[in-house]
């Protein structure tokens, strides 16, 4: 009778890959947001897009100043 031991191991192994993966993707998924956000700011100060782009894409309201947001999220 044949062992099921490699098999198995194999099988854990390729398991808890896939859990690991998908751990370091979530660690990575804030950071990720956050230079999304920075480039998109360096793109409104080079006057590379418009007010209304950022306004939606950031999800701000009309009444608030870009520039000013821009600047808090590049110090950060």
């Amino acid at each position: 009778m044949r062992s099921n031991f490699r098999p198995n191991i194999r099988l854990a192994t390729n398991i808890l890959l896939v859990i690991g993966t998908f751990g370091i993707a979530l660690k990575i998924a804030p950071i990720a947001e956050l230079h999304q956000e920075k480039n998109l700011c360096i793109k409104y100060l080079k006057h590379q897009i418009n007010r209304d782009k950022i306004i939606k894409r950031l999800k701000i309201v009309k009444q608030a100043n870009p520039s000013s947001i821009c600047d808090s999220i590049l110090k950060s």
